[in-house]
């Protein structure tokens, strides 16, 4: 369970997020396959090397629109800030206390967690699954239903990356 604090305010914006980039990825998918006939496993147009590539790229994407975003939201006065210099109450605060500074660095890290992480992991089920081809249907609605997941898996620690209390923060306040 996650604290009061930003509970409604997380939600809202994880299932907004998730939403649409199932969404987008998925039409995406579609306009960009639809006439490319079925896609297997590995090789050169495989559903493989697309899920790699976008489980870095989504998330990287996804956090330079973020963690900018919660930034203005705070500067603005819409959303409070959360002192990441107090003890962390939930493990998500733990972990997003340690991420970098630096949006193009966060952007790497969320990046290289999609891709190391939830890609060998989702690449393994489809392997112990005995999936080998996807057609263009297929596929498309597979990528945007895994690429709403993962948007909205990544969301909150994008999200406190960016309510951060930082030194402008206390300085506007």
């Amino acid at each position: 369970m996650f604290p009061n604090d930003y509970k409604t305010y997380l939600t809202k914006e994880v299932t907004t997020n998730g939403l649409s980039n199932a969404f987008f990825n998925g039409l995406a998918c579609w306009y960009l396959i639809k006439d490319k006939g079925d896609m297997p496993f590995w090789g050169a147009h495989s559903f493989g090397v697309d899920i790699l590539a976008t489980a870095f790229i989504l998330p990287w994407i996804v956090t330079l629109i973020i963690v900018p975003l919660q930034k203005i939201k705070v500067r603005k006065g819409k959303t409070a800030p959360w002192d990441n210099t107090q003890p962390a109450s939930h493990m998500m605060y733990y972990l997003a206390q340690r991420l970098p500074s630096k949006l193009w660095l966060n952007a790497i890290v969320f990046g290289l967690i999609g891709m190391l992480l939830f890609a060998p992991t989702l690449l393994l089920l489809i392997f112990v699954l005995g999936i080998e081809v996807f057609t263009a249907f297929e596929y498309a609605i597979f990528k945007g239903v895994w690429a709403g997941v993962l948007a909205a898996l990544l969301t909150t620690p994008m999200i406190l990356a960016g309510l951060r209390k930082t030194q402008f923060n206390e300085r506007s306040a």
